[in-house]
C-alpha cells in the first residue's frame, strides 16, 4: 500500500481514504434526504428540478459512489454506485474527494480547483453543488462552516434545531442505510 502524505502532513493509507470517502458520501446521502423534507432553504433550492433527475457523487476511477433522486418536493437517497444517473459530479481522486468530505475544504472551492468535474450539464451541476452547499451547512460544525464559506451562513433557532437533530439521527440514518 502506498502511503501519501496529506496537507497536514498526515499519512493514510488507500483503504483509510476509500473508507472515509465511503463512509462522508453515505453521510451525504442520508443528510440531503433528511434536510430536503424539513429545510425551506434546501425545499425552494429544488423547487424548479424536474421531478425524477437522478445524480451521483463519485470519485474516479473506481471509487465509492452514491446516487439520489428528486422525486416530488424531495430528494430520495438511492444508495450506493451509479443508479442511471442523469448527472455525475466526479472528484478527480481520494486525494481531491477527501478534502470537502473532511471539512478541510468547501465543495465550491474543489470546483475552483478543477478537484471535480461535472459529467452532464454543466448548470444542473451548479445547482447540486448549491444544493450540497445546503446540506453541507447541516452536516458539517461552525468552526469547519466559518473556515470553508466566506459568509457562513448564519442559522435561525428553526435551523439550529433542525441540524441538533440531523446531528442527532445521522448515525441511525447511516445504519438504516448502509446497506443500500
Amino acid at each position: 500500500m502506498e502511503n501519501r502524505s496529506g496537507p497536514q502532513g498526515l499519512s493514510m493509507s488507500f483503504r483509510v481514504k476509500r473508507a472515509v470517502v465511503d463512509i462522508s458520501l453515505l453521510a451525504l446521502g442520508v443528510v440531503f434526504e433528511i434536510v430536503s423534507r424539513h429545510s425551506a432553504e434546501l425545499k425552494a433550492e429544488i423547487a424548479d428540478w424536474e421531478d425524477g433527475r437522478v445524480f451521483s457523487l463519485g470519485v474516479l476511477p473506481e471509487g465509492p459512489a452514491i446516487s439520489l433522486k428528486k422525486e416530488r418536493d424531495r430528494i430520495r437517497y438511492l444508495g450506493k454506485g451509479f443508479k442511471n444517473p442523469g448527472l455525475k459530479i466526479l472528484f478527480k481522486n481520494l486525494d481531491c474527494a477527501l478534502l470537502p468530505f473532511t471539512g478541510q475544504m468547501g465543495s465550491h472551492t474543489a470546483f475552483a480547483q478543477h478537484r471535480a468535474i461535472v459529467h452532464g450539464n454543466v448548470g444542473k451541476g451548479m445547482q447540486v453543488s448549491r444544493a450540497m452547499n445546503i446540506v453541507q451547512t447541516y452536516l458539517m460544525p461552525g468552526f469547519i462552516l466559518k473556515k470553508n464559506f466566506k459568509k457562513p451562513p448564519r442559522l435561525t433557532p428553526g435551523q439550529l434545531l433542525l441540524k441538533g437533530w440531523v446531528m442527532a439521527y445521522l448515525v441511525i440514518a447511516i445504519l438504516l442505510n448502509i446497506r443500500k
